[in-house]
């Protein structure tokens, strides 16, 4: 072939960042989308983080453990979607469900604590801690963090979310994909030797980290920030990631492409080769109150058989928005509302430094 294409999500997208720092020759452009970055060791220690935080606050069964589905009911989670949307919805010019400038999203979950006993418009102590600690990201006892942050965005209320991280199961035996996907593949896979006795509820943030560095040198890709080779070559790389992505961190693919921007004269040089594209809303790799549906692959071809960068991509909602249209900006850049026109036509709004 003339040209040659990779596009892949979740672990796809971290295949497309292997390509791109290993294997630089292999493909003219590749689409990251949430790279699975760390995913066996900073990802999946989250996971456990995260798990063990929500499983504190859960309410308890007949025998005393955690029903770990119920540690924020969706009235709560919507609660907390819709105090973020008052916080930072409007930042970006337009108050439309969107967080669409998340670098100037300020919230605190203690805004929503009860004063007294919880009720339905407020969280209580307990919850307001454990939603603080997991979003800072996990840490050992020693207080060094292991894993990035979590962005606030109101698709923390989306079925996505909970799905990963809360489950719907009405009893002690969880259904999160972080139970059902991570845990037996930390046990089994990422630490070594492979020790099945490991769960996300006694999971060691002292001693089991160090034990995942054999599998994280095969699998990751977070010291991996030159791309010299691939940018010599003409490579041309794209990354999108959704803002409320609660198994990878939006944070943590913008860490890493700022690493990369660091490595090739900052991010306006670095952009002759390589962008990076928040999706507001969106969870892993779909879904949630978003606009999650564009072609970034009619882009890539574009930018590396014709020269034209993209600075935007056409997107489209879904289930959630169906009929809303924005655009996706290239990193640093956000969608601002141009103050006037349908609010839901892509052409209403501009990438804003």
């Amino acid at each position: 072939p003339d040209r040659s294409y990779f596009v892949g999500c979740s672990g796809g997208g971290n295949q497309g960042l292997t390509l791109a720092h290993r294997f630089p020759t292999y493909f003219d452009g590749i689409i990251a989308t949430a790279p699975a970055i760390s995913v066996a060791k900073g990802a999946s220690i989250s996971t456990a983080y995260l798990t063990q935080q929500f499983n504190a606050i859960a309410p308890r069964d007949a025998a005393g453990a955690p029903i770990l589905s119920q540690a924020f009911s969706n009235a709560d989670l919507n609660l907390v979607a819709a105090r973020i949307k008052t916080r930072c919805d409007a930042v970006d010019g337009l108050t439309d469900g969107l967080v669409s400038r998340p670098a100037a999203c300020v919230f605190d979950p203690a805004e929503l604590q009860c004063s007294g006993a919880k009720a339905a418009d407020c969280l209580s102590a307990p919850q307001v801690n454990a939603l603080t600690q997991a979003f800072a990201g996990p840490k050992n006892s020693a207080g060094q963090s292991l894993y990035a942050r979590w962005p606030w965005d109101p698709g923390i209320a989306a079925a996505g979310w909970r799905a990963w991280t809360l489950g719907n199961s009405p009893t002690a035996a969880s259904d999160s994909r972080f139970k059902l996907l991570i845990e037996p593949t930390i046990g089994y896979e990422f630490v070594t030797p492979p020790d099945t006795s490991i769960t996300l509820a006694n999971f060691d943030f002292d001693r089991d980290p160090a034990r995942m560095d054999a599998y994280d040198s095969i699998y990751g890709n977070s010291t991996q920030t030159s791309l010299a080779p691939f940018k010599a070559r003409g490579g041309k790389l794209m990354m999108f990631h959704g803002m409320a992505d609660p198994i990878f961190s939006a944070a943590e693919s913008q860490a890493h492409y700022e690493k990369i921007a660091a490595n090739n004269g900052g991010i306006p040089a670095a952009q002759a080769f390589a962008r990076l594209f928040q999706v507001p809303g969106m969870n892993h790799c779909s879904g949630g109150p978003a606009t999650d549906a564009y072609d970034g692959l009619s882009a890539i071809v574009e930018w590396v058989e014709k020269g034209s960068a993209p600075e935007s991509i056409a997107a489209r909602g879904t289930v959630d928005l169906p009929g809303v249209q924005r655009p996706l900006c290239a990193y640093p850049k956000y969608a601002k509302y141009n103050g006037s026109g349908d609010v839901n036509a892509a052409a209403s709004f501009t990438c804003t430094p």
